[in-house]
Formats: C-alpha cells, sequence, structure tokens
C-alpha cells in the first residue's frame, strides 16, 4: 500500500510542489507561512498507476472503429496545419485588444506580489500598436516550446497574490504553451519588432520574435508530408547525433522521415539568419513515438496516462507543464484526437450528454451507464477530467487539478494543494471535515460528460462557451 499523500489548507501561501509518481507517493512541500497537514485518501489509498485500472482482457480492443478513427486523424491533421493556409487572422481587433482593455486598469501585482506601474499597460498598448492590426502577416513556426501571451510581456499579473487561487501559478497573462514545431499564422508586429502577435488552431497570443521563423512554401511542402510521429513517452530527448537538441512532450507531433530498430528520424525546424524556417533532421527512440495515430485502446490510453501520472500543474502550461485541458490535449493527440485548448470548449469536442438538474445520484448513474472509460471526458466550468472506469463501485477519474477547496469553522476559505495529476474518485478530500461542501464536491459540480470521436450534437452550443 502506498504511504499517505500530504497536502497542506492555506489561506496566504505560495508553494512549489514536486512529486515523485510510480513509487511510493510523497509529496514534498516547500511552503511559508501557517500551514495545517492533511491526507487526502484518495492519493493515499488508490493506485496512482493508470494501468492499474485496464482490464486486461479488453487492454488492446479497439475503442473506436478503425477508418472512423482515420477519418478524425485527417480531420487533427487539416486543424494543425490550417493556419499555414489562412488568407486572413480568424480574430478580430475587439479579441486582440482586449487584455489591453481588462488590464488597463487593473494593473496587478507581478514578481513578489510587487505592483506594477500605473502605465505598465498603456506602454504595451503603444508598442503594440493595435490601431494598425493586422500588419505583418505571413506563415511561421515555432522553433522552441513558447508562451502565447495575452500582452507582450513575459511579466506574471496576478490580482491577489495572497488570495488562495489568485496568485503563483496562476498567471492572467498565460493564454496557452505550444511546442516547437507547431504552424502559427503571424498577424501583427510590435513597434519595437520583438513581439509578434501570432494564432495557431486553438490559441491566440504574443510570441518573443526569435521563438518562431517564416515558413516558406518549400518547408510547408515537406512538412506537411502525411507521415507523422507523435511523441509517446514525455520529456523525449530528441538528437542531433549525440547533441540533445530539446526534450519533446508527450503528444508533439512531428514529420517522420525514417526508422530503423532503435531510432525513428524525423524532421525539426530551426531558424535561419534570415528569420526562415529551415529544416534539421533529427532522432529519438523507436519506443518513444509512434506513427500517427496510435490505435486507440484502453491499454494505450492507459500508457500515455502513466507518462503524465504526477506531473506538476501548470497554469496555461506555464514552466513547460499542464493543466488539466493541456493534461487531456497531449494525452489524445497520438491518437489523432483533436481537442480545442481550454476545458469549456473540450466539453464541446465530442456529444455532449447534458447532467443539468440532475441529483448527485442519478449523474453518477449516468456515467456509469453511458461513460466509455479512456474515451469520455467528464466536465465541471473551468475543469476538464477523464473517466477511466469503476472502481469498488465508484468511477474514477484521471486529471491534474490544483486543489480541494476548504473552509473552516470560522467561514474562512483556504486549499488544499494537490497541484499534480492523479488519479482520485468523483470525491477527493471528501473524509476532510473542513470540507467546503458542496463546492468542493466534483460530482456535485459535474455538468456533463463528452464521448470523444463521436460527434458533437447538432445545433448544440459548445458548454462554457458565450457565443
Amino acid at each position: 500500500m502506498r504511504g499517505p499523500v500530504k497536502g497542506i489548507t492555506m489561506n496566504s501561501l505560495s508553494c512549489r510542489i514536486q512529486y515523485i509518481a510510480l513509487i511510493p507517493a510523497v509529496l514534498f512541500l516547500l511552503c511559508v507561512g501557517d500551514v495545517r497537514g492533511a491526507v487526502v485518501r484518495d492519493l493515499a489509498d488508490l493506485s496512482q498507476d493508470p494501468l492499474a485500472y485496464v482490464d486486461r482482457s479488453t487492454a488492446d480492443k479497439p475503442l473506436l472503429p478503425v477508418d472512423e478513427q482515420g477519418r478524425l486523424s485527417a480531420a487533427y491533421e487539416a486543424l494543425l496545419f490550417a493556419p499555414w493556409h489562412q488568407t486572413s487572422p480568424r480574430h478580430t481587433l475587439e479579441q486582440v485588444s482586449w487584455g489591453f482593455r481588462e488590464y488597463g486598469m487593473k494593473t496587478g501585482y507581478g514578481k513578489e506580489g510587487r505592483r506594477h506601474p500605473r502605465d505598465w499597460v498603456k506602454k504595451m498598448e503603444a508598442n503594440a500598436r493595435l490601431g494598425e492590426y493586422p500588419q505583418g502577416g505571413f506563415p511561421a513556426v515555432t522553433v522552441m516550446r513558447s508562451d502565447f501571451r495575452i500582452l507582450p510581456t513575459h511579466e506574471p499579473h496576478t490580482s491577489q497574490p495572497k488570495t488562495p487561487g489568485r496568485g503563483y501559478p496562476f498567471d492572467n497573462l498565460q493564454e496557452s504553451s505550444v511546442p516547437a514545431g507547431t504552424p502559427v499564422l503571424v498577424t501583427h508586429v510590435s513597434r519595437d519588432r520583438r513581439w509578434l502577435l501570432a494564432e495557431n488552431s486553438y490559441a491566440l497570443g504574443w510570441v518573443p520574435a526569435g521563438n518562431v521563423a517564416a515558413a516558406g512554401p518549400e518547408f510547408i511542402k515537406a512538412w506537411e508530408s502525411g507521415r507523422y510521429a507523435a511523441i509517446i513517452r514525455d520529456k523525449t530527448p530528441v538528437q542531433e547525433g549525440r547533441r540533445v537538441l530539446f526534450r519533446a512532450p508527450l503528444g508533439m507531433i512531428f514529420p517522420k522521415v525514417g526508422e530503423d530498430g532503435e531510432r525513428m528520424w524525423i524532421l525539426t525546424a530551426v531558424r535561419g539568419r534570415d528569420g526562415r524556417a529551415l529544416f534539421r533532421k533529427a532522432s529519438l527512440t523507436r519506443a518513444a513515438a509512434a506513427d500517427m495515430p496510435l490505435p486507440l485502446t484502453s491499454g494505450q490510453a492507459a500508457k500515455l496516462a502513466r507518462e503524465l501520472a504526477g506531473e506538476p500543474y501548470g497554469w496555461g502550461g506555464l514552466d513547460g507543464k499542464r493543466d488539466c485541458s493541456a493534461l487531456t490535449r497531449d494525452l489524445f493527440a497520438p491518437f489523432g484526437l483533436w481537442l480545442p485548448r481550454n476545458s469549456g470548449e473540450q466539453a464541446g469536442a465530442g456529444k455532449f450528454i447534458s447532467f443539468k438538474n440532475l441529483p448527485d445520484a442519478e449523474k453518477e448513474a449516468l456515467i456509469v451507464r453511458q461513460g466509455i472509460p479512456w474515451r469520455t471526458l467528464l466536465w465541471t466550468p473551468g475543469h476538464i477530467m477523464l473517466y477511466i472506469g469503476i472502481h469498488q463501485g465508484k468511477p474514477l477519474i484521471f486529471h491534474n487539478f490544483w486543489s480541494i477547496k476548504t473552509r473552516d469553522a470560522q467561514g474562512r476559505r483556504g486549499r488544499i494543494i494537490i497541484g499534480h495529476a492523479a488519479v482520485t474518485t468523483l470525491h477527493p478530500g471528501r473524509e476532510l471535515p473542513d470540507l467546503d461542501l458542496p463546492r468542493a464536491d466534483i460530482l456535485h459540480g459535474l455538468e456533463g460528460l463528452v464521448l470523444l470521436g463521436t460527434p458533437p450534437t447538432e445545433g448544440a452550443a459548445t458548454p462554457g462557451v458565450v457565443p
């Protein structure tokens, strides 16, 4: 049996968490301030190896028909490369300028809780010269992992740095993180030419100019080769000879150019002196990648989940980590199942079955009756989870989440910090005496399930997304 996993309840606290997975579970917490330990039973008692919940007799049974998965994979590729074939931006000036309006009067706090200057956003707005948007459009590719920022700055923005859930690791300006080799359309260039406004098929944001390279027709033609390798082992070393170029995250897609018994050969992109994208042939271990699409089975899905189990939480991809929707998006990428970037949009990525006005017992019964383990997402506003099956009569989920809400006898709200990807029930922390019920109960907050690989209900609005 695994040892107990410690969490902490906090009202004014910043923490960094490192979790070591697949060995007796231990959380190492380095914190400042008054803390009170708490044992979260789900993490202590449930195996955190996702493969432990797969029926070996059906582990290799396809969860989707082969032809249907092929169709979905082709659609994935079309969406991935769509920015290179756009003739104009997908985003309006209203959408592009939203962040400047939102934070112009709410300059907030940056590193170490220091308040930003009053003219901080105004100066960025002048540099952005949005009155000329769109300007400087061209297809491009990221040459390194890149943060898409709502404003052209690396500086973080928090509204209440000492309030749980409003400080680290949450940064209001972090839109998303995209891996190297991602097709983008650059739609605008800042006045100082240090920042580019770029969009891909799931995100819009400002990126440092050196993080992308212009993609010419020959580069695009070769990159869209029709043969792709998907990374299935997280942080895989990608090498040129013996030199490691970078470590690729699970879910990253490369053009495949060959393989032998031990290595798979792929194309990577580098930025030339003139700012144009150049090819670089690289390799990785054969076991770390799969031809796309990887057949979708519960066994394969659980193997990928095992790679991500225990990974620290990263809001919007901060520090190269994943949040809830990045975890599900990356996990399904090797199977050729496209998921949008945020949880609300992912709720519309398949057939949505609403839990509206249902009591909790009926929600649970509906999950058991209609949910397909390893192919079903569960959604509550602001959070997305993967349903992985029934354990001891109760649904289990795999998800990356930050905390569990608490409230003490005086009504003061706090949090038990989890901060990593884990297997839990729909009631993590239910045994704790100061749980903030019903707010802290996942089942109570669930608003629906999503059957991936099944077309969305025709005419239905995307849950959680305002038209």
